[in-house]
């Protein structure tokens, strides 16, 4: 348990790291910037990960769906 709390810290103060050192070799960015156009990222990725879940699910909605012959139309 000792060892995946020190992974998770570890790896966190290194993603700390990586962003400081982002924010420095490009003064152009800031936080406050990036941060809606990395929300709007994550939310398009949430609604593409739920049109695919859709979509993967259908043909199982449609083989429990009674299926019409073309005789009953």
């Amino acid at each position: 348990m000792r060892g995946i709390v020190g992974y998770i810290f570890f790896f966190t103060c290194g993603l700390i790291a990586a962003g400081a050192y982002f924010y420095q070799l490009h003064p152009e960015h800031s936080i406050d910037d990036d941060l809606p156009r990395m929300r709007r990222g994550v939310d398009d990725a949430v609604e593409r990960g739920k049109r695919m879940r859709e979509a993967w699910d259908l043909p199982e909605r449609q083989k429990d769906a009674p299926q019409e012959s073309a005789s009953q139309k």
